[in-house]
C-alpha cells in the first residue's frame, strides 16, 4: 500500500474517532464551549498576539533584502577655513573654505555575511510565534475545561433542585396524610408537629437549591457571554457517562507540551544569535548624492558616489563570549528541565483522571442501587404507616435515606463527569471542540 494511501486511512480513522466521541457529547455542552471560545478575551488577545508574531517573522525575514535610505545635510560655517601661500614660479595661492555646506544623498546597502545573525533571527520570530500557538491552544483548551466544569456543577445544582422538590411534595404528602389521622383521633398531634418541622425544613433546602442554581446560571452565563440574568437552557439531570465518552486515547501534540519545546528551541536559537555577534560581519554598499561645494572646491552642487565593502572581524572581548555563551547554555538546561517537568506532570495527571474517573464510576454504581433501595424502604414505610404498624418519625427517617441516596447520586454523577473532563483537558480531547 502505498504511503500517503495508508496517511489518508488514519486521518478518516481519527475524523471518525472524534466523530463518535462528539456524538455522545451533550448538545448544549457543545454549544456553549463553541460560544466560550468566541466570547472569551484572552483567546482573542492571544490571537492578536499570534498575528503579531507572523507580522515579526516578516520583518526578521526583510534583513536579507538591501536596504536603500536617503539624507540631507545643511551647515553653515562662521569662519570658514582659508589657505594662503606663496608658490616659486607660480605666485600667490588663496584658497576659501564656503560658509554653507548642504547636500542630499541616498544609500544602498546589502549584507553579505553576518555570523548567521539573520538566519537565528528569523527562527528565533518563528519560535515565537509558535509560542503564541502553543499558548493560544493551551488557552482554548483551559476554556473549554471551564465550561465543562461550570456546565455540569449547574445541571447538578438543578438535579438537587429537582430532588428537594420531590422531598418536600413527599413530606407534604405526610403531613396531609397525619392531619387527617390527628383530625380522626388516630395518632396524637405531636407526630403532626414534627411532620411540620421536617417540612419548613424541605422548604429551606428547596430555597437553597434554588439559590445555588441561580448563581450556577449566572457563572455559566459570564463564560459564553451571555446576560447574567438570562435563563439559559442546561440539562434536567446530570448524565451517566457511556463506555464511549471514557474511552479517551492519551492525546499527542499536547499545547503544554509543545510551549515547553518551543521554549527550548527560543533558548537555543538565542544562543546561536549571541554566538553570530563575534563572528565577522561583511556588508558591502553604495552611496550618491549632490554636495556643495562640490569636488574641484565647486561652489554649487556637484555629484558624486561612494562604492565601499566593510568587514569586521571580533578580536578581543574579555570574556564576554564565553560567559554569555555559558549564561545561554544554563538556559537551555533550565528550558529542557521544564520539558521533563511539564511532561512528568501531564502523565501523572492523565493517570490520576482514568483511576478516579473509573472509582467516581463504581461510585455512581453503589449510590444507584442505594437509591433504589431507599425508595423500595420509603414505600414499605409509607405503606406500613397507614395501617398503624410504625411511628411517623420512621417515615421521616426512610424519606430522608432517600433524599440523601439521591443526592449522593448526584453528587457522584457530577463528580464522574468532572474527572471525565480533567481527563479529557489532560489528553488533549479538546483539540476536536
Amino acid at each position: 500500500m502505498k504511503p500517503h494511501n495508508i496517511i489518508t486511512i488514519v486521518c478518516l480513522l481519527l475524523t471518525a474517532a472524534t466523530a463518535s466521541a462528539q456524538a455522545t457529547d451533550d448538545p448544549l455542552l457543545a454549544r456553549y464551549r463553541q460560544m466560550a471560545l468566541e466570547y472569551n478575551d484572552d483567546l482573542k488577545a492571544a490571537a492578536k498576539n499570534i498575528e503579531a508574531g507572523i507580522e515579526l517573522e516578516r520583518a526578521a525575514r526583510a534583513d536579507r533584502i538591501p536596504t536603500l535610505s536617503a539624507g540631507g545635510d545643511f551647515r553653515y560655517t562662521g569662519n570658514p577655513l582659508s589657505y594662503t601661500a606663496e608658490l616659486p614660479n607660480i605666485g600667490p595661492l588663496s584658497l576659501q573654505g564656503q560658509e554653507f555646506k548642504y547636500g542630499a544623498s541616498a544609500t544602498l546597502s546589502q549584507p553579505v555575511y553576518t555570523g548567521g545573525r539573520i538566519v537565528e533571527a528569523i527562527r528565533k520570530a518563528e519560535t515565537e510565534t509558535r509560542i503564541s500557538e502553543a499558548q493560544h491552544d493551551l488557552l482554548r483548551t483551559a476554556v473549554c475545561y471551564q465550561v465543562d466544569v461550570q456546565y455540569w456543577t449547574t445541571v447538578a445544582r438543578r438535579e438537587r433542585m429537582s430532588v428537594a422538590e420531590e422531598y418536600l411534595n413527599a413530606v407534604a404528602d405526610l403531613e396531609r396524610v397525619v392531619r387527617e389521622r390527628v383530625e380522626a383521633g388516630l395518632c396524637d398531634r405531636q407526630e403532626l408537629l414534627t411532620v411540620e418541622v421536617k417540612h419548613n425544613e424541605a422548604r429551606y433546602r428547596l430555597l437553597q437549591a434554588r439559590s445555588d442554581f441561580e448563581t450556577g446560571i449566572m457563572a455559566l452565563n459570564a463564560l459564553i457571554g451571555e446576560p447574567l440574568d438570562t435563563r439559559t437552557p442546561v440539562g434536567e439531570t446530570v448524565s451517566r457517562i457511556s463506555a464511549g465518552e471514557a474511552d479517551i486515547p492519551d492525546g499527542e501534540d499536547h499545547p503544554e507540551v509543545r510551549l515547553a519545546e518551543e521554549r527550548v528551541k527560543l533558548q537555543q536559537a538565542g544562543l546561536r544569535l549571541n554566538d553570530a555577534r563575534y563572528k565577522p560581519q561583511l556588508q558591502v554598499g553604495a552611496n550618491a548624492g549632490y554636495y556643495a561645494p562640490g569636488y574641484d572646491f565647486e561652489p554649487d552642487l556637484s555629484p558624486n558616489y561612494t562604492v565601499y565593502a566593510q568587514l569586521s572581524v571580533p578580536i578581543f572581548n574579555g570574556g564576554k563570549r564565553q560567559r554569555e555563551r555559558s549564561a545561554a547554555q544554563h538556559r537551555i538546561g533550565m528550558a529542557l528541565d521544564d520539558l521533563h517537568g511539564v511532561e512528568t506532570d501531564l502523565d501523572l495527571e492523565r493517570r490520576t483522571a482514568r483511576t478516579s474517573l473509573a472509582e467516581a464510576e463504581e461510585r455512581v454504581e453503589l449510590a444507584a442501587s442505594s437509591l433504589e433501595k431507599a425508595f423500595e424502604n420509603e414505600r414499605r414505610a409509607t405503606e406500613k404507616y397507614a395501617e398503624g404498624a410504625i411511628s411517623v418519625s420512621e417515615v421521616i427517617d426512610a424519606q430522608l435515606y432517600r433524599q440523601t441516596a439521591q443526592e449522593n447520586l448526584v453528587t457522584a454523577k457530577a463528580a464522574a463527569r468532572m474527572h471525565l473532563a480533567e481527563l479529557s483537558k489532560a489528553c488533549n480531547a479538546y483539540r476536536f471542540q
